[in-house]
């Protein structure tokens, strides 16, 4: 589908509604209002900003501005991860970065050796957005048990238990929270993927079966990314703060 395939009646409708809504959530609560407009427009930055990059980078079609991209777009994400977790940064910058790149090369390297070319930018981007949940998640979980498990933890080194033993109980923890996104999505397909991926794909012109093989590919590739992050996180973790 291209650009002028979209009606500009449509799109003006759809201002409008957008209006009537606004007004009437106006009436009902002025102050949250407030912040739906500021959501809304950091949104809409996020977007023409993110839209502008990867126009370009289709515009340009080469293998070393995907490759740019992909730096610029890990930055990004470890930056925000690191911006949600607010903790000590030397602890948590090189397990936040490690996590974010070797989940992402691994699991989308070989996803893309399934599909085209001209799938790297959406097939990357997608992962990044799954990974920034998943380390978040992961390491705010980790923290949080070794700082309520601290004198589990002690009990268990001073009756000869190895670091790693007595390390488990939260890493056990941290790994469950770093999958629990992608299993709350395979779990609900119809009501998150389906909508999202399933149909902008069908949109974008591909087959039925097509678009079918790649969200499952796409669920198995976010599980996978999911899970190196999260050991790695956890391990490179431990090993600053241990």
């Amino acid at each position: 589908m291209q650009i002028t395939d979209i009606s500009l009646w449509g799109v003006a409708l759809m201002i409008v509604l957008m209006a009537l809504a606004m007004g009437v959530f106006l009436l009902i609560d002025r102050r949250e209002m407030m912040r739906v407009l500021k959501v809304f427009g950091l949104t809409l930055g996020q977007i023409l900003v993110s839209g502008a990059g990867v126009w370009l980078v289709y515009k340009m079609d080469v293998w070393w501005m995907n490759l740019l991209w992909l730096v610029v777009m890990l930055t990004l994400s470890g930056g925000l991860c690191l911006y949600k977790i607010r903790g000590q940064l030397k602890k948590q910058a090189l397990p936040i970065a490690a996590a974010m790149a070797v989940g992402c090369l691994v699991s989308g390297g070989s996803m893309m050796l399934a599909l085209p070319g001209r799938c790297f930018v959406p097939v990357f981007g997608m992962l990044l957005g799954f990974l920034m949940v998943s380390v978040t998640l992961t390491l705010q979980t980790y923290q949080c048990c070794l700082l309520h498990t601290e004198s589990h933890r002690q009990y268990l080194l001073a009756n000869g238990a190895t670091m790693l033993e007595s390390l488990m109980p939260g890493i056990r923890r941290a790994l469950r929270a770093s999958v629990q996104p992608q299993l709350r999505t395979m779990a609900q397909p119809l009501l998150v993927a389906m909508p999202l991926l399933f149909a902008g794909m069908l949109l974008g012109g591909a087959s039925p079966s097509a678009s079918i093989c790649v969200l499952l590919l796409i669920m198995v590739a976010a599980f996978v990314a999911s899970v190196v992050a999260g050991v790695i996180a956890v391990s490179l973790y431990s090993k600053l703060s241990f």
